[in-house]
């Protein structure tokens, strides 16, 4: 099979047959909702369109499928909004990178116009991903061979800290029930300057070795990926999506009170089998003043695409809301309509900050290409939406 065939395209579409359950909604600084039975993982509510205000049009464009669009705010800086993103640049599978997927740099001086790192050859603001060079890709660590992606940038006393998922190469044998063959993890990384990248020496989170080298796993709670990284409260946080039998994937939530590279240090803080929230693909979760918001895209959202059966599948995955008053017990408030342009939006990753004394919430998402006869999954343009929040 070639890289396009195992891509992470195969370890989405999966993620297409889920259902569940999850909470209620309402909050102040969040759309007013009619009161509702507890949201069951599945029939959620959709939010009006117009709570939401989009950021300009499209960000950044042009590549061949790219998405999670992680931005952190650097005051100091003069580009004092930088993004980590990824996925393929130019062709499928980035044919002349280490691995597969790969994670590229951008920065922007207004969250507006973007340029993307290029090495030695310097910044592109015309969006050529021929250009583009990447700033973490796979290492030969059995557990990151393949898929380096879904990047979360945390910075913090002149040191940037990121989560991400990383996976074996495909049908790796000791992992042969799991998913396309790969076994899937949480890894993490630390830079001085957001481009160049000290892997941590072992996974942030990775299943234990009897799950890796079961038989089956068809009954384990595993593949513990796409990270959303917090520093709060003193401590480390990190909310991530996973694998749980007869449910699908679910948001669960580690912490770690110690060093960020610490063995072992990020510790599962609930029972894996009840899942925070049910149902819940690609968690980003930001804390704003005393409330806690999570964006996810998961299935359930009524399907805007019925030309084909998988756009009748991926496009019923759709942006999606939770508000918590602690990040661990969550209300979900609903889905947020995709763009009227756009087969689909997904993998949404949230930022907040204060212009002239407002604090303004922001989604950063990736759109899907769609059309027929052949529905094409990946993703095309890069974007966000912003609300007031009080």
């Amino acid at each position: 099979m070639d890289k396009k065939k195992r891509s992470l395209f195969l370890f989405l579409s999966v993620l297409l047959i889920i259902a569940s359950a999850g909470a209620e909604s309402v909050t102040s600084s969040s759309p007013s909702l009619t009161p509702r039975p507890p949201d069951n993982g599945w029939e959620r509510p959709i939010q009006p369109r117009d709570a939401w205000k989009a950021v300009g049009k499209d960000l950044i464009w042009g590549f061949c499928n790219m998405y999670q669009p992680c931005v952190v705010e650097v005051p100091e800086k003069e580009y004092r909004y930088e993004m980590w993103f990824f996925g393929w640049a130019a062709e499928d599978g980035n044919p002349n990178q280490p691995g597969c997927d790969a994670i590229y740099f951008a920065r922007s001086k207004d969250l507006l116009k973007w340029e993307v790192y290029c090495g030695e050859a310097g910044w592109d603001r015309d969006m050529k991903p021929q250009k583009w060079i990447p700033v973490v890709t796979a290492s030969g660590r059995y557990y990151d061979e393949w898929h380096n992606g879904d990047p979360s940038v945390i910075w913090k006393d002149g040191t940037y800290y990121m989560a991400y998922s990383a996976t074996s190469k495909p049908y790796y044998k000791k992992s042969k029930d799991h998913l396309d063959g790969m076994l899937l993890c949480i890894m993490g990384a630390t830079s001085t300057d957001g481009i160049h990248w000290q892997k941590t020496p072992q996974p942030l989170l990775i299943e234990p070795k009897e799950v890796q080298e079961a038989e089956s796993t068809s009954q384990s709670l595993c593949d513990f990926h796409r990270p959303s990284l917090m520093w709060d409260e003193g401590r480390w946080k990190l909310w991530f999506d996973y694998w749980v039998p007869g449910t699908g994937v679910c948001m669960g939530y580690a912490e770690n009170d110690g060093a960020f590279d610490k063995p072992n240090g990020f510790q599962i803080r609930h029972v894996l089998g009840e899942p925070l929230i049910i149902n819940w693909t690609n968690p980003s979760v930001i804390r704003v003043g005393n409330q806690y918001f999570s964006f996810a895209d998961p299935p359930g959202f009524p399907p805007k695409d019925n030309s084909t059966p998988e756009g009748r599948n991926w496009s019923t995955r759709a942006l999606c809301e939770a508000v918590s008053p602690d990040g661990i017990n969550w209300k979900v408030i609903g889905f947020i309509a995709p763009d009227a342009d756009a087969a689909a939006c997904h993998v949404p990753q949230a930022f907040s900050t204060t212009v002239n004394g407002q604090s303004w919430l922001y989604v950063f998402y990736s759109t899907q290409r769609g059309g027929s006869p052949v529905y094409d999954y990946r993703y095309d343009r890069i974007r966000a939406i912003k609300r007031q929040v009080k």
